[in-house]
């Protein structure tokens, strides 16, 4: 595969999904309650929703730097959180400062990572709680969640409900020779072998789970639920001192 057909199929890529439990062929994946995922976030820009984040601590929220390069000041984003229903209930907070890494590379979406400080501090109760953050990966095969307002199927809009998607962890070897070489060691790869598990469009920046510890971020692949192509995540331990230098975590 050419790099430029790489390029063309990142862009178009997709990255979501949805549900807890259910029927692996259920493309649109379970409605999931922000009670069970309340580090969720809902990342807002224009009073719209644009990406999945995660609060990882009072102050800040972790997203993809694909969800913030390029934007506009922080003050046109609003973080909502503690809300299972898109642009609505809940808290939000805005944005005093945004930032990525530093070697994020737009074509190959490698080290896809960015963060918003909020402006004061998030407060916490049952469904408004910081996730705490992976020191060592997943083994292949390891059951793992992720969760959005993303597409519940390719094109479609975004549904008002919050839902989640248990996947599981593949092999970074077998997952890059399937990429033709793209996967770095800052990616994990999850899916299944037909398919019909994934994130899609709006959940970019979404926390991958397991065990109420964040591992991946929501980042990118070739289509949605589209075997045999797995969903690819930014590998969390990989840049953990990179975060830990950043904002302390």
């Amino acid at each position: 595969m050419s790099r430029a057909l790489a390029l063309c199929l990142l862009i178009a890529a997709c990255s979501v999904a949805p549900a807890l439990g259910g029927e692996s062929r259920v493309l649109g994946g379970e409605p999931v309650d922000i009670s069970r995922v309340p580090w969720q976030v809902s990342v807002e820009f224009l009073e719209a929703h644009k990406c999945g984040g995660s609060i990882v601590s009072p102050r800040f929220v972790m997203s993809t730097a694909w969800c913030i390069v390029g934007a506009a000041e922080p003050i046109y984003y609003v973080l909502r959180v503690g809300t299972s229903t898109r642009v609505s209930g809940g808290a939000t907070y805005t944005a005093s400062d945004m930032f990525w890494h530093e070697h994020f590379d737009y074509v190959t979406t490698d080290r896809d990572i960015g963060f918003f400080e909020i402006s004061g501090s998030i407060s916490f109760d049952d469904n408004v709680q910081a996730i705490p953050l992976a020191t060592e990966e997943l083994e292949a095969g390891t059951s793992v969640t992720v969760s959005g307002w993303g597409s519940l199927q390719p094109g479609a809009d975004y549904p008002e409900q919050l839902h989640a998607v248990n996947t599981t962890i593949i092999d970074r070897s077998s997952c890059n020779a399937t990429y033709e070489g793209l996967i770095t060691e800052n990616m994990i790869c999850a899916g299944e072998p037909e398919g019909g598990k994934d994130s899609c469009n709006g959940d970019k920046g979404g926390p991958l789970v397991a065990n109420s510890t964040q591992y991946g971020i929501i980042s990118w692949g070739y289509g949605c639920f589209y075997p045999p192509y797995p969903g690819v995540y930014t590998n969390i331990v990989s840049l953990r001192s990179w975060i830990n230098e950043k904002i302390g975590v």
